[in-house]
């Protein structure tokens, strides 16, 4: 996508349009549907995943041991995002002019980068167990410890699967990709079903092995058919010297969005001294949130990254000033009510329909949990729309040496946060970091003359969008608790709160309202 464009269309920003040439309607279309295939697939995943979520709280509860797993499991996200992020940072090593790579030392390279996580997943993942899960109990860690290795091939199937899109990125297959990873969601919600009764709490693990199977071999076929192991720079070298410091190259470039998504981890470590079940609920809260953060900022700008780097190559002002506010509204239109749902209808519904799934007080657990995700929400969903564009013009070693002092500081306010309010204050101070961390990059971006005003740009559509969701919903909750408390309350209250914010929308956002929909059903013009 040209630089003036990360999100759906081609709206006109409230801030100056920096002086690059208008895109023709067909090239804007196409990159515009790049980026849905990209959201599509990355919620298909998550409707996936809803689904297995939803069926295991019905079959599993929560305890200890659905406890043990998910830390193992948040270990597999973390690291799934991450991989995720190889295919933002490695391009520029890939895209002509300026390559640093060939695709063969690509790969190679991300075949030695597996290993030491099969060595740290599999023979060592005893010692993990206690590292990640100190507070749990013995039969928790013993889960957790369980479900490393098979996580861990599942890690490494991703890590292979993201390089493969990578590279098919940069030869413009993105429908392939999403084809991938949505044959990979099929497989990985089959195999749930098939091992549901005989599996146990670790049926979920097996699943993501099989999902992971499944998207890399797809991935792998559509390299093959895209001119397989090609491009990049012209020579190459496979000397394990060479190739480890590849690894380092690639590894250093990603560093920030490793520090970024290990957050979490930490967060888990400080709430796994809560109550059994507690792990689970937060568990269940965050992949919601980060579903969301994947499939608005995280998508859109893997659909984006190869035209940005290019374009960033030949002009580089006011790239991210251009670009940013147009992406992050769109995503806070889908992401406020979203989150708003979850809170006012998600959470009960899911105890209406499976009682045995959640208690009433865990209820109010994930609606607590839900809540105080949102500002983290906001603040990761900037951070991933910054990140790209700095990628692109060139700022990865700044970026990456700050991801240390981004990781202490939020050991610092997590410490400090569950010591004065328990589990509530270190979920809580979830959002610190990344609020620090958006502010950095917003300046880096746009430059202490230009941040102030595009930080009040964003502030306000983030406002905008919650602020309808909160107000819709919570009409939506005020009309609903007029019937008893059950299924029939949770769902009117999630169609009555959908319903007013689409009128809302009307409102006060009708142009991305207009364009969103024009963007899923209006077809391209034909070549």
């Amino acid at each position: 996508m040209s630089t003036q464009t990360i999100s759906l269309g081609s709206e006109t920003s409230r801030l100056p349009p920096a002086p690059i040439e208008a895109p023709d309607t067909q090239a804007t279309t196409r990159k515009a549907r790049a980026g849905m295939a990209m959201s599509a697939a990355t919620f298909a995943m998550a409707a996936a995943s809803a689904i297995q979520a939803v069926l295991y709280l019905g079959r599993f509860g929560t305890n200890v041991r659905t406890d043990g797993f998910f830390v193992a499991f948040a270990l597999y996200s973390t690291f799934g995002v991450f991989s995720q992020s190889l295919r933002l940072t490695s391009v520029p090593l890939l895209v002509q002019p300026g390559a640093r790579l060939s695709v063969r030392e690509f790969a190679a390279t991300l075949g030695l980068v597996g290993l030491p996580v099969l060595i740290v997943t599999g023979p060592l993942a005893g010692p993990l167990a206690h590292l990640i899960a100190p507070g749990l109990s013995t039969q928790g860690r013993n889960v957790t410890a369980s479900a490393l290795p098979v996580l861990g091939c599942a890690m490494v199937l991703q890590l292979w699967a993201a390089g493969a899109a990578t590279v098919l990125a940069i030869r413009d297959r993105f429908t392939f990709v999403a084809g991938a990873y949505m044959a990979g969601a099929g497989s990985g919600l089959i195999t749930f079903l098939a091992l549901m009764g005989s599996a146990g709490e670790q049926t979920l693990g097996w699943s993501m092995l099989a999902m992971a199977l499944v998207t890399c071999g797809w991935m792998l076929v559509g390299l093959r058919r895209s001119g397989g192991l090609a491009g990049g720079r012209e020579h190459s070298s496979f000397k394990l010297r060479s190739m480890a410091a590849n690894a380092g190259l690639i590894l250093g470039r990603t560093a920030i969005y490793l520090a970024f998504n290990v957050l979490f981890v930490i967060t888990l470590a400080f709430a796994s001294h809560a109550s059994a079940g507690g792990t689970t609920v937060l568990s269940y809260a965050y992949l919601f949130a980060s579903y969301l953060v994947a499939g608005t900022g995280m998508a859109l700008g893997m659909s984006n990254i190869p035209d940005m780097t290019r374009d960033a190559r030949a002009q580089r002002e006011a790239l991210v000033t251009s670009t940013v506010p147009r992406g992050f509204r769109y995503a806070m239109l889908i992401v406020a009510p979203a989150l708003a749902g979850l809170i006012v209808s998600g959470a009960p519904l899911i105890h209406a329909v499976l009682p045995k799934s959640l208690t009433s007080a865990e209820v109010g657990e994930l609606q607590t949990f839900a809540a105080l995700l949102v500002p983290w929400t906001v603040c990761a969903l900037l951070v991933n729309f910054l990140l790209p564009m700095l990628f692109a013009i060139g700022r990865s070693r700044l970026l990456n040496i700050l991801a240390l002092p981004f990781v202490l500081l939020h050991l610092a306010a997590t410490a400090i946060a569950s010591a004065m309010f328990g589990v509530d204050g270190a979920v809580g101070a979830f959002f610190v970091a990344p609020a620090f961390f958006a502010g950095v990059l917003l300046v880096v971006g746009a430059g202490r003359d230009g941040a102030p005003a595009l930080l009040r740009e964003l502030a306000a559509d983030a406002g905008r969008f919650l602020g309808l969701a909160a107000v819709c919903f919570g009409a939506a909750w005020a009309l609903s608790s007029a019937l008893p408390s059950g299924f029939a309350q949770a769902a009117l209250a999630g169609i009555v709160g959908c319903g007013l914010y689409g009128l809302g929308l009307r409102l006060i956002a009708r142009p991305q309202l207009e364009m969103l929909v024009s963007t899923l059903v209006v077809r391209p013009a034909p070549a």
